[in-house]
C-alpha cells in the first residue's frame, strides 16, 4: 500500500470511530475526500450522456495507452462545445473494504480528468464522483464480473 493509499485508510478510520463519517450505504462520496458526502439524487444515472467507459486492472487507476488515447479523443470532442460539462464517474469491483474502494474509485476518477485537463478541458467544467463499490455493473463474484466493475465512466452534461 502507497502511502497516499494508507493516509487514506488512516483518515477513514479516524473518521468512522469519532463518528464523522456518516455516509447513508446508499450515498456516493464527491471528490476531494472520502469523508465528504453527496446524494444518489445529485449524481443519479439517468443525467447525462455516457460517452466512455475506461476499464482498469485488479487494483489499480494507472491508465493504458490505449485508454489515453480514447480519452484524448473525448477531450477533442468536449472542447468543440464550451457549454458542455463532464462527469467522470469511478467505480470499484466488490473485493476491499467500502473505505478503500472508494478511495480507489476516486483515485481512478482523477486520473480520468488529469488526462482530460492535460488535453485542453477546463478542469472547471469537470466533476469526479466515486461510487467505489455500490453501482456494479455485472454482479457476481467472479473475475469476468469483477473485470467490468473495474472502470471509470465519463458522461457529458
Amino acid at each position: 500500500m502507497t502511502a497516499l493509499e494508507t493516509l487514506f485508510v488512516m483518515i477513514a478510520t479516524i473518521c468512522a470511530i469519532g463518528g464523522c463519517a456518516n455516509i447513508a450505504y446508499d450515498e456516493a462520496v464527491d471528490e476531494p475526500t472520502v469523508s465528504a458526502a453527496a446524494s444518489v439524487a445529485q449524481y443519479s444515472d439517468s443525467d447525462g450522456e455516457v460517452s466512455g467507459t475506461i476499464y482498469f486492472d485488479y487494483d489499480q487507476y494507472d491508465l493504458s495507452p490505449s485508454s489515453i488515447s480514447e480519452i484524448r479523443q473525448f477531450a477533442s470532442q468536449v472542447k468543440s462545445d464550451s457549454s458542455s460539462r463532464v462527469r467522470v464517474e469511478g467505480h470499484c469491483d466488490e473485493r476491499g473494504t467500502r473505505e478503500y474502494n472508494l478511495a480507489l474509485g476516486e483515485r481512478r476518477a482523477n486520473a480520468v480528468a488529469d488526462i482530460l485537463v492535460l488535453n485542453g478541458v477546463a478542469s472547471s467544467r469537470i466533476t469526479t464522483v466515486s461510487y467505489g463499490e455500490e453501482r456494479p455493473t455485472a454482479y457476481g463474484s467472479t473475475e469476468s464480473s469483477w473485470a467490468k466493475n473495474r472502470r471509470a465512466i465519463v458522461k457529458l452534461l
